[in-house]
């Protein structure tokens, strides 16, 4: 439109009177004289007409009396279409994207504004094409709910160019089943309480309840060995994320695969996850503490529990002698058991051991042992009483535990008690097995004599017994009766320490005695004494006394005697 007179021009377009298929840029401004201005005017009609005509589209100009007015002339046919239907084909909630190739088949720069058809599908809502220009257009398919079978999501996109040519895509696009969210792969151990958290989006504007469904794909026959447990039911706010909590216990080792699906009840659409665990061996279930002195016994229980219907044998293994517990238990179906393990030390010090109880359905159950073994009381005291010069025999016992046969050392700590150098022990099994030993007391002096047993095994032990021995006078013995004319022998030991020289006398004529001298320690000589019968006195007075007196030594006050009482005999 020209301004062909001298001064400057205001133009308005009624567009009131427009149809809604026409319309015209710009529809007001202004002129300048000698100028124009180029009008552009776009035809959409919406339905079929060869014929379309309209009339007397008017337009105000400033300062003229009579308005110049339009007539547009149009048909609106239908639209060529592209023999191939574009195919889309992705999980729900998934995209496919596909490019179709746009021709301008004007000699003019345009912009092209594509009408998309189908809500399933998008892409850029504008692009420009130069002269002749081909150019390739995406457009993407991301289905929220999936195609029922035998069916397709329809669509179409539509593209038209400034001379009045336009091309129509069909489009067409299957929604499939979806795919896992994630596949989550998780270590853990067995017999130990595992949280797995599973991230939950809600693709709607609005809020969505899921029902939960928990499947165990391997092994094919699970049992009660396994729990995977979770909520039922989770609901999810629009456009958001909740994170779901799974919980699962494992009793075995092994691979273990399962699907978590997440569906929405009413609608039918669902998400899942696939949960891969490899279960490997079970940590210590707790660590139990036991103290006690050797040879007593300290216990503690151990709780288990059977998940299975049946009754299962557990197995126990522990390489620590000193732990006493049954070989096998017995636990019921579905039910709890405590099991008592005791400890009995036989040597002093600190350990460690592993209580293990296994079963093939219900794997093993691994305990930590922290052991200490005190120092036992002494045993009780043996006493011994006698005379200088001679011996007393005790027996002590004790009770063997070692669970297998065994030889013990046997000593004493004091010379004046002796006992043979090792005593062989039965087995002691469960109450273990009763021992005997044989410590001699002689004493070298009178007084008291204190010392200890000692008894000892590598695999048994250590036994310790207190000894006390009281040491009195000698005491005279006899009478020996000897027969006119003959000699007798009367033995004697020297109970000292050291050689000691003894002197020997008679207090009667009748009776003689030879000489001793000087005695080895512990070593016993025959003092031989001989009897001739007086001539004129009563065989009633045929008595008297042998007298053995050691040389004063060792810081004694005076010298040691024995009395040996002597009667002689007629022929």
């Amino acid at each position: 439109m020209k301004n062909t007179g001298d001064t400057l021009a205001k133009f308005k377009w009624n567009t009131t009177n427009f149809p809604p298929a026409l319309s015209i840029t710009p529809f007001h401004g202004q002129i300048h004289p000698g100028r124009k201005v180029v009008l552009e005017v776009t035809f959409a009609p919406v339905e079929l007409n060869n014929d379309i005509r309209y009339e007397k589209l008017s337009c105000c100009v400033e300062g003229f009396s009579s308005p110049p007015s339009l007539t547009v002339t149009g048909s609106c046919i239908v639209a060529p279409t592209s023999k191939e239907v574009v195919n889309f084909v992705c999980p729900v909630r998934g995209s496919h994207t596909q490019t179709l190739q746009v021709c301008n088949p004007t000699h003019q720069k345009c912009c092209v504004t594509p009408e998309i058809k189908g809500e399933q599908w998008s892409a850029a809502p504008s692009f420009i094409l130069e002269p002749l220009q081909n150019k390739a257009y995406e457009i993407t398919y991301k289905p929220v709910t999936m195609t029922a079978e035998g069916t397709k999501n329809q669509g179409s996109v539509f593209f038209s160019f400034p001379d009045g040519t336009a091309i129509l895509h069909s489009l067409q696009g299957t929604a499939e089943p979806p795919k896992p969210e994630d596949t989550v792969v998780e270590k853990l151990p067995a017999k130990t309480d595992h949280k797995l958290l599973l991230p939950v989006h809600n693709w709607l504007s609005r809020q969505q309840r899921f029902h939960v469904l928990t499947e165990i794909l391997k092994p094919d026959k699970p049992d009660a060995t396994v729990s995977i447990k979770g909520v039922n039911f989770i609901e999810v706010p629009a456009l958001a994320k909740i994170n779901y909590k799974l919980s699962s216990f494992i009793y075995r080792e092994g691979q273990y695969d399962i699907k978590v699906t997440f569906r929405n009840m009413e609608s039918g659409e669902y998400l899942f996850y696939l949960v891969s665990l490899e279960v490997t061996s079970p940590r210590v279930m707790s660590t139990k503490k036991l103290v006690t002195t050797v040879r007593q016994k300290a216990s503690t229980t151990i709780e288990m529990e059977n998940p299975l219907v049946a009754a299962s044998c557990l197995t126990t293994e522990c390489k620590s002698h000193d732990i006493i517990v049954q070989p096998q238990h017995i636990v019921p179906g579905q039910s709890k058991y405590s099991l008592t393990v005791e400890y009995r030390p036989l040597h002093v010090g600190e350990s460690t051991a592993r209580l293990t109880l296994s079963n093939k359905d219900l794997g093993s159950f691994h305990y930590d042992l922290i052991l200490r073994a005190l120092p036992p009381p002494a045993g009780r005291i043996v006493h011994f009483s006698t005379s200088l010069g001679s011996s007393q025999s005790q027996v002590v016992k004790f009770i063997n535990h070692c669970p297998v046969k065994t030889e013990y050392s046997c000593k004493t700590d004091c010379p004046d008690f002796t006992v043979d150098k090792s005593v062989i022990a039965s087995p002691g099994l469960k109450d273990g097995s009763e021992i005997s030993v044989e410590v001699s007391f002689e004493p070298h002096r009178q007084g008291d004599a204190r010392g200890q047993l000692l008894l000892f095994s590598e695999a048994g032990g250590e036994y310790v017994f207190p000894l006390h021995g009281t040491c009195l006078p000698p005491k005279p013995q006899g009478p020996f009766s000897i027969k006119a004319g003959r000699t007798i022998s009367i033995p004697f030991k020297n109970t000292f320490q050291e050689a000691t020289a003894f002197y020997v006398q008679v207090d009667k004529p009748y009776f003689s005695v030879r000489e001793v001298g000087t005695i080895l320690s512990k070593k016993t000589q025959n003092i031989l004494i001989s009897f001739e019968a007086p001539p004129r006195e009563s065989p009633e007075l045929w008595s008297g006394k042998l007298i053995i007196s050691a040389q004063q030594s060792e810081g004694l006050s005076k010298p040691y005697c024995w009395t040996y009482y002597l009667k002689g005999v007629p022929p």
